[in-house]
């Protein structure tokens, strides 16, 4: 028997002793007085026995009969949901043009490109051309997606006529989100929506104005009230985009707006500007987006304002992103395909065409094996692999394309003992008593 790689047992000031497998996701808090014998399982894992409940032990994966069975279970898992032909996830661009100007956007060159009915029946066949498709999951994205909403509409018809199973989701700035539109997300079955504040009224118009100048912060307030009086199903993220200048105030922002939208539909959440991955953005000494950054920015909003924010505390994930999933495809308006969002307009990296029906079979698979994390071996390796993932693949692929050595990791990494105290406080602490 073997103690398990993933676990990781640390002393926390404020609760003592916690052990936390990071792949079968067990959390435990070890009483003082059996501190000894853990630490002895450590060496001497046959002794599991004298544990009291020891057989829960191998149950929780904490003791396993082989360290490799759980990194195998994983990758199988992964690699099942990456080929799986009847899943097919596609990220759909109406229009390359977009109404904002924002000052960290990553896209430079935002032509204004709307797709034709011609490159949407060019949809429809491509993806008709998979018989095995069951699931269809679409994310309306742009530029700014709602400039051409008659595109999102059609197509929208044509997927529901489909004998499929179809979700879909809308990253918008939220400005154009006006009553007719969203009068109709729900009967198109857009039922995620992704808006973004950039901090309070004020820092947000002046990060994110209209092109050219003037405000949006009220408008796209209102907007979201009309949605979600409309809508019951309807589950917003609004994500806040950090760097350092307005990273301080993030707390504000939250306050402020929950005391005009207060609805449990809505999931807010910090991104992070980076320069990283693109000629986007902001210089790296206003950037936040390395993982260690982003983990003290996390502790810190909870230690000082008690904001938790879920998605960035150690957890079990399966990523399947669409750089790396067989079955996966960002669509431009002129109907070129890429496998991912960030490679559009850059026609190095078009792998295809809806309109003539052309695929580059060689630069598909050059993304889905450059990208993909089940062929590095230090990857597979670290204990953090099942709440990784393996990061992203555009990094991968860049690090072996461009000889570039831009970090991967999550920030759990570095912060694993804060995290897992903070975790324990939310989870345990904060609903069963400090028992």
């Amino acid at each position: 028997m073997y103690w398990s790689k993933y676990n990781i047992l640390t002393q926390s000031e404020k609760y003592g002793y916690l052990l936390y497998n990071t792949m079968s996701q067990v959390f435990l808090r070890i009483p003082e007085e059996e501190i000894g014998l853990w630490k002895e399982l450590q060496n001497a894992p046959d002794s599991y026995s004298r544990i009291s409940g020891g057989e829960y032990l191998l149950q929780s994966r904490i003791i396993v009969a082989n360290q490799e069975d759980d990194v195998n279970m994983y990758v199988t898992e992964f690699l099942k949901n990456k080929y799986n032909s009847s899943d097919v996830a596609v990220t759909i661009l109406p229009t390359r043009g977009c109404n904002f100007g924002c000052i960290y956007c990553y896209e430079i060159e935002r032509p204004n490109i709307h797709m034709n009915q011609e490159t949407e029946a060019g949809i429809l066949r491509f993806l008709k051309s998979n018989s095995n498709m069951k699931r269809l999951n679409v994310a309306w994205y742009g530029g700014e997606p709602l400039i051409n909403f008659p595109s999102i509409e059609r197509l929208s018809r044509a997927f529901l006529e489909m004998d499929i199973e179809y979700s879909a989701r809308i990253i918008t700035n939220g400005y154009l989100l006006t009553k007719e539109k969203a009068d109709l997300f729900a009967p198109l079955h857009i039922d995620k929506v992704q808006i973004t504040f950039d901090g309070t009224e004020n820092t947000h118009n002046q990060r994110r104005p209209l092109l050219g100048g003037g405000a949006t912060y009220r408008s796209i307030v209102e907007n979201l009230k009309y949605l979600l009086s409309v809508h019951p199903n309807v589950r917003i993220d609004l994500r806040t985009n950090i760097d350092r200048r307005n990273m301080q105030e993030y707390n504000d922002f939250l306050i402020a707006f929950k005391q005009e939208i207060d609805d449990p539909r809505i999931t807010t959440y910090p991104g992070f500007v980076s320069d990283l991955l693109s000629n986007e953005c902001v210089d790296p000494s206003l950037n936040i987006c390395e993982g260690g950054l982003k983990a003290d920015f996390i502790l810190d909003l909870y230690k000082k304002h008690g904001v938790r924010i879920d998605a960035f505390l150690p957890q079990y994930r399966l990523h399947n992103c669409i750089a790396t999933k067989y079955f996966g495809f960002v669509i431009g308006p002129e109907g070129e395909i890429y496998k991912c969002w960030r490679s559009v307009g850059n026609k190095s990296q078009i792998i295809g065409n809806v309109n003539d029906s052309s695929f580059d079979m060689h630069q598909h698979s050059s993304f889905m094996i450059a990208g993909d994390f089940t062929r590095d071996s230090k990857c597979l390796g670290c204990k953090f692999v099942a709440i990784c993932g393996g990061g992203c693949p555009l990094i991968r692929i860049r690090n072996k394309r461009e000889n570039a050595n831009i970090n991967p990791c999550c920030p759990e990494k570095t912060h694993i003992e804060k995290l897992m105290e903070m975790r324990y406080e939310i989870y345990v602490a904060s609903r069963h008593g400090d028992d």
